[in-house]
């Protein structure tokens, strides 16, 4: 058996990761339109049932909806948007390159607003996520660990309405590729309250994470490792005093909280409502207590839950 720091360098290492534009998308609107309840009922997708693209977006909903930040409805032109994209990868032996290059074979637009708006989409905002996995994982896998990584899990939780998906063979593994819209003249999800991911009752988040460059400055040593991060969503005033996480053998150590009144993130992304605390990896299957506090909207907050990593 490898030792425990060779296996997450190697589950580093098979994994890259793309996020286009931030938390908030790129395209559209500078302004961050109007709030809307959230979406709690949408049409049927039309994956194929056994598909990787079906297992992605049931296992984003089902996270998305089960911690109040809405349901999302499959676009088909996004879809399209998404697939372009895969493509493009596939023919110019690219990974995880959010950019396409005019000339090259595939082409549908520069960046993910732009093959949006090629398929059709007219949107005020427009986010990706891009993840290559070994080939001998899932969908399922690739989501988590999107959700396990903070800046990309921002993009994957923000309050757009619709997404589009493509998952497939690439260069060196399979590829998750996520496009994220929101349309001309609609509003964002918004609970109007303060959110967490993950919230009671998450089970099988990410023991340990990794991939994420930005993050590399919290960490020394060969392996740049984290375990699952608190993300806290809240109003544009949201302060966030105190983060912890408790499990089975103690208090877990906490590498850093960004976001305003706190550590300000490097990369701008924890910020303006939203707060990210980032601990040290966890243990594989085990169940963890989470507390965080502050202030948001005027008000003071407590939020504890618990969650539950996975295998790996």
């Amino acid at each position: 058996m490898k030792p425990k720091n060779e296996l997450l360098a190697a589950l580093v290492a098979g994994v890259t990761l793309t996020a286009c534009g931030g938390a908030w998308g790129n395209g559209g609107d500078t302004l961050a339109p109007a709030a809307s309840a959230i979406v709690t009922s949408v049409p049927a997708a039309t994956y194929e049932a056994t598909s990787g693209e079906a297992l992605a977006y049931e296992t984003l909903n089902a996270e998305r909806s089960r911690c109040g930040f809405g349901l999302l409805a499959q676009d088909i032109r996004l879809d399209q948007a998404a697939l372009g994209h895969l493509d493009y990868l596939v023919q110019n032996n690219a990974v995880d390159d959010e950019f396409q290059r005019p000339g090259n074979a595939r082409f549908t637009g520069v960046n993910s607003g732009n093959r949006a708006v090629a398929a059709g989409y007219d949107h005020r905002q427009v986010g990706e996520t891009l993840l290559t996995v070994p080939f001998y994982e899932n969908a399922e896998y690739a989501v988590r660990f999107i959700l396990g990584s903070p800046y990309y899990a921002l993009v994957a939780l923000h309050g757009l309405r619709d997404v589009g998906l493509a998952w497939g063979p690439t260069a060196v593994g399979r590829t998750l590729e996520m496009v994220f819209g929101l349309a001309e003249n609609t509003e964002f999800q918004d609970a109007g309250k303060v959110l967490t991911y993950p919230c009671e009752g998450s089970a099988g988040v990410m023991a340990s994470t990794g991939g994420e460059d930005l993050l590399i400055s919290l960490f020394t040593g060969p392996v740049v490792v984290w375990g699952q991060p608190i993300l806290v969503k809240g109003a544009s005033d949201l302060r966030v005093a105190a983060a912890s996480i408790t499990g089975p053998g103690g208090p877990v150590a906490i590498k850093a909280i960004y976001g305003d009144g706190q550590t300000t993130d490097p990369e701008g992304e924890c910020k303006a409502g939203v707060a990210c605390a980032i601990p040290v990896a966890l243990a594989t299957n085990t169940t963890y207590t989470a507390t965080v506090s502050g202030t948001n909207a005027g008000a003071e907050f407590t939020s504890t839950f618990s969650f539950r990593t996975g295998a790996q």
